[in-house]
């Protein structure tokens, strides 16, 4: 993904990256000057640039909120440990995570200003695997929808506007995936009005016709409600182009509607259908990626994007910042219980109490009671001060909630689904169909084991396509749910996907040190601890490991092969120079 800049194009590069959830580095170049943004999973992390005086410590300097002598010190650590100069300042208690947090985003902010303002250069997207990009980075306070529309509001032409949203015949609903649908973003008045309005029916045109505001302001508010995702066409909707003289090219309609409503976050009514695409057409490419599959559906409501820390991995501590108002304090820590209350009680519940409906429930209530609370555990309500503690119990709701929308919103897998369930006790005078949180069913193991079952299944495929992140993602809740041969299976399968991250080495083996541990007789595990130490430099330990899996199972020709490739070498502790990561973990055998 490259191309020229000019006005309007970023708000469509941002957008691919933001709503196609990428992960990657966004290269901005013009006559010698380089300016990069790290993006992960559609949300921007930093910013980096060759340009001294726009670096992270320089600006924090020039803007007094950081000595030069603390950014001399912390420099010396940047350089020795290859680390981000916001982890360093936070390890060596210069500067506390949310003032790191703050920094991070106020020199973000600062470049992709300086980019919006270039009318000329070049943009390049190097995009990285989820698996391998660099970990263990500060999320980001900054918004990148709000980027985006910021973007947006900073194009001065409206033949601009006017060529980026293409077809306006076609009808507007709101984002049918709530991860965009609900995100956390300022919307100017005018965006909220025009949002107001988006329904399901109604055309970008009869919109902009509708509409008591500026035309033009309109259209921009509705490219930057599209570029953010918050908004999507409804493939194949297009209405016919109004004939001249028609209500629609003649005026605006006799009752106009009310004044444009106050800035809020983004929201709006279901849509009427699931759209099929998102908002494209042929006009509208030359702003967006001309690679293949670009401006692709996001992943679905069942499909959140995959955890940005592999479970296991603590998250920084982030200490929220509650208000002092006695009342605000209050509804602060009802808010924060609620999270609490619905995390500890997410492997109690079934389905349909997850999203607190009964179970003759039709799938408009079920779809209506999904969005309300996809929007009340959306994770971005972590960037609320109050709540920056809870971002990941926040994403495990949100996930799980996903789940069970899937699952009861087709009628096979719903059916399916209610059979494996225990019928609800009847009380005296009340129906058999009572509701879960009358007759509290707990939740049926049998079906939750099955699915995780296949799910082990699905990712050792995902692993064999060397899909490791989506492997990850399937392993990692299947493997509590399992038991005997097949939860050590998984569990290998696991490690190797984590054993192709150098930084998540640790964790693989670990993980098969547990599984030989309870498993003496698991050969694939040794196989795979023979693997890591031999990629390590640990010879030693890596032929005491596979011989163990050849003992188990004789006829193991993987085994074979790398036993022999390793008795042919020297001995790690004959090479004072060799050895990697592991040996600096275990030491010298």
């Amino acid at each position: 993904m490259k191309g020229s800049l000019a006005e309007g194009v970023l708000p469509g590069v941002l957008r691919d990256l933001y709503v196609g959830r990428k992960c990657g580095l966004l290269h901005f170049l013009r006559e010698g000057e380089r300016r990069s943004v790290r993006f992960r999973h559609g949300h921007i992390i930093n910013a980096d640039t060759n340009v001294a005086r726009e670096r992270l410590g320089e600006t924090l300097v020039r803007l007094g909120q950081l000595t030069q002598a603390d950014l001399d010190r912390a420099t010396e650590v940047v350089i020795r440990d290859k680390k981000r100069l916001g982890t360093v300042l936070e390890e060596l208690g210069i500067m506390n995570l949310g003032r790191v947090e703050d920094a991070l985003a106020l020199q973000v902010r600062e470049v992709l200003l300086i980019v919006m303002g270039w009318s000329e250069g070049e943009y390049a997207f190097e995009e990285e695997d989820p698996l391998t990009a660099p970990q263990g980075e500060i999320t980001l306070k900054l918004s990148t929808g709000e980027m985006i529309l910021e973007a947006v509001r900073r194009i001065e032409d409206p033949d601009v506007v006017r060529y980026a949203l293409g077809d306006i015949d076609r009808v507007l609903a709101p984002s049918a995936d709530p991860l965009l649908r609900f995100q956390r973003i300022a919307l100017s008045p005018t965006d909220g009005f025009v949002l107001s309005r988006v329904d399901g029916t109604l055309s970008a045109r009869e919109i902009i016709q509708m509409s008591p505001l500026d035309p033009a302001e309109t259209q921009k508010s509705l490219f930057g409600l599209l570029c953010t995702g918050v908004i999507e066409s409804v493939a194949g909707s297009s209405k016919p182009r109004p004939q001249p003289g028609s209500a629609l090219t003649a005026g605006k309609p006799a009752a106009a509607p009310a004044t444009a409503p106050p800035a809020a976050e983004a929201s709006g009514p279901a849509p009427t259908s699931r759209p099929a695409a998102p908002w494209s057409s042929g006009r509208m490419q030359p702003l967006l990626s001309d690679e293949p599959g670009a401006g692709a559906l996001p992943p679905g409501p069942g499909q959140p994007p995959p955890s940005q820390r592999p479970a296991g991995t603590a998250a920084p501590t982030v200490s929220p910042v509650l208000p002092s108002d006695p009342a605000k304090r209050k509804e602060v820590e009802e808010r924060r219980r609620e999270i609490e209350e619905a995390y500890r009680l997410l492997k109690t519940k079934n389905y349909f109490e997850l999203l607190e409906v009964p179970r003759a429930s039709n799938e408009a209530q079920i779809k209506d009671a999904y969005f309300r609370l996809a929007r009340r555990f959306h994770p971005d309500a972590h960037h609320d001060p109050t709540l920056t503690d809870l971002r990941e119990k926040l994403e495990a709701v949100f996930i799980r909630l996903g789940e069970a929308y899937e699952v009861l919103r087709s009628p096979k897998t719903r059916g399916n689904y209610e059979a494996s369930l225990p019928r609800p006790a009847a009380t005296a005078g009340s129906p058999s169909t009572s509701t879960p949180q009358a007759s509290s069913p707990p939740p049926d193991r049998d079906y939750e084991v099955r699915l995780a079952t296949e799910n082990a299944a699905r990712a050792e495929r995902h692993l064999a396509d060397a899909k490791y992140w989506d492997a990850i993602q399937l392993l990692e809740p299947a493997i509590p749910l399992l038991t005997g041969k097949p939860k050590q299976r998984a569990r290998v399968s696991l490690a190797r996907c984590f054993a192709k991250n150098p930084n998540w080495l640790r964790r693989a083996e670990d993980l098969l040190q547990q599984v030989v541990q309870e498993d003496p007789k698991n050969a694939d595990a040794y196989f795979e601890l023979g693997l890591i130490y031999k990629g390590g430099g640990l010879k030693s330990r890596a032929l005491s490991v596979l011989r163990k899996a050849l003992e188990i199972r004789p006829e193991y020709e993987a085994a074979q092969q790398e036993l022999l490739a390793l008795d042919t070498g020297k001995d790690d502790s004959e090479s004072p120079g060799g050895g990697g990561i592991l040996k600096k973990w275990f030491g010298k055998q």
